[in-house]
């Protein structure tokens, strides 16, 4: 199933809920209106009609077909309630409902040279489809309508009515050009705002980098203010949702996304990707001995640090308390190897949380580097950068350990750099 689809039948079920709550109450009063003036003599019914069905039969239709709507009115409200779904199938049969009665009613009650009233109601009804369920059903909708005005005049022809057959296409004309210009200029809102709506749905998962085109809008309008307002949060907003505030580094959402965006691009130029995980060694004392404000200043200092000795194109992030992850694209395990060896010895020579606690802190480090086939190895790539990240911390902490395969020996990690002594 396409993952837009339950989205898109939800957004149909709250529009139908609300719309056939509006639909009960116009048949109503249209039915009672129709049979009251029926009952009092003030209302006849078409002598074409009264030809077609017969004269019984004519006089009861109108009841009947107002009953029959809202049967099936209540059914449809009945269903989307419970379900909380209404596919476009559901949504098609309702706008034919609608179409059904206005021009049932009009067949009954209107003279032919008065049919054209039938095209005009619906086009309100054609606005409304288009608004809320898209281009096809106001399209499908318009030239169900074309046809069935058509219809109804021949009928009446052949009941011997007055059917002036130039008057008819010209009236079929106007209302397809007006029908067809309504249709164009809702197109290009919905259009636009479904571009508005797939931003904020990326934006939902997290992904900040589509901004909305503003200048594509040949005519600024409403649809346009809150794309601009959009573009100029957006940057604030993927700050708040991608980046952790203590450290400035991104959060774990951030890097997901940056990792599968990266292991994407190294999939396609065949180059090697290098994880570095990281780990504030015996980071649990500085809380116990400092307290957690200076725990705090030590975490925003070491994302302040990473950041410093990384380059540009890396992505440093925050994973967990003290835990931190480098992401480097286009690198080797050489690369790997210094960056990390880099990072360690800056840790060696800083002292945190100056001048109030004057910390010396210590990292150990685990490298992975390789060739990304596809994105199925991004878990293998992270549990081998956790795997030396161990490994190291098994050896004595503040060291970097690569994760490497030596053939004929299954998995082996290789000390890269030495304690300090």
């Amino acid at each position: 199933m396409h993952p837009e689809r339950p989205r898109s039948d939800f957004a149909n079920a709250e529009v139908l809920l609300w719309q056939t709550g509006y639909r009960l109450g116009l048949a109503v009063a249209a039915g009672l209106i129709a049979v009251g003036l029926r009952v009092l003599g003030s209302l006849e019914l078409s002598p074409v009609a009264t030809a077609v069905v017969g004269a019984r039969a004519a006089d009861w239709l109108p009841g009947l077909v107002t009953v029959g709507y809202v049967l099936l009115v209540v059914g449809i409200r009945q269903w989307v309630a419970r379900t909380r779904r209404a596919g476009h199938t559901l949504a098609t049969l309702m706008v034919v409902a609608d179409l059904a009665i206005v021009f049932w009613l009009v067949f009954l009650l209107a003279p032919p040279p008065n049919y054209d009233i039938g095209l005009f109601a619906a086009l309100i009804s054609l606005q409304l489809t288009h608004v809320y369920f898209g281009r096809s059903p106001a399209l499908l909708m318009l030239g169900a309508m074309s046809a069935t005005y058509l219809l109804l005049n021949d009928i009446a022809a052949g009941a011997g009515g007055e059917v002036v057959w130039g008057r008819v296409w010209v009236r079929l004309v106007v209302f397809g050009i007006g029908g067809l210009l309504v249709t164009r200029v809702q197109s290009n809102l919905h259009e636009r705002l479904g571009r508005l709506v797939g931003i904020f749905q990326r934006a939902e998962e997290g992904d900040f980098s589509e901004s909305y085109d503003v200048g594509a809008d040949a005519r600024p309008d409403a649809i346009t203010s809150v794309g601009r307002a959009y573009n100029r949060m957006r940057t604030q907003l993927a700050t708040i949702v991608l980046t952790d505030p203590l450290s400035g580094c991104f959060n774990r959402r951030g890097f997901e996304q940056q990792y599968r965006r990266e292991l994407a691009r190294a999939a396609r130029t065949h180059t090697d990707l290098a994880l570095i995980a990281l780990d504030l060694d015996h980071f649990k004392r500085i809380n116990d001995s400092y307290g957690h404000l200076v725990g705090d200043q030590v975490i925003a200092e070491a994302g302040e640090l990473l950041r410093a000795n990384a380059r540009a194109e890396d992505v440093v992030a925050r994973t967990g308390g003290e835990e931190f992850m480098v992401l480097a694209p286009n690198t080797n395990q050489e690369g790997a190897r210094l960056l990390a060896t880099r990072i360690v010895e800056a840790f060696r020579r800083r002292t945190f949380a100056e001048p109030r606690a004057k910390v010396s802190v210590t990292v150990s480090a685990g490298i992975v580097s390789d060739s990304v086939p596809d994105d199925g190895i991004a878990e293998d790539l992270r549990a081998r950068a956790d795997e030396a990240l161990y490994a190291a911390k098994r050896g004595g902490r503040d060291r970097v350990v690569e994760w490497a395969t030596m053939l004929g020996a299954g998995r082996r990690v290789k000390d890269a750099a030495s304690p300090r002594t």
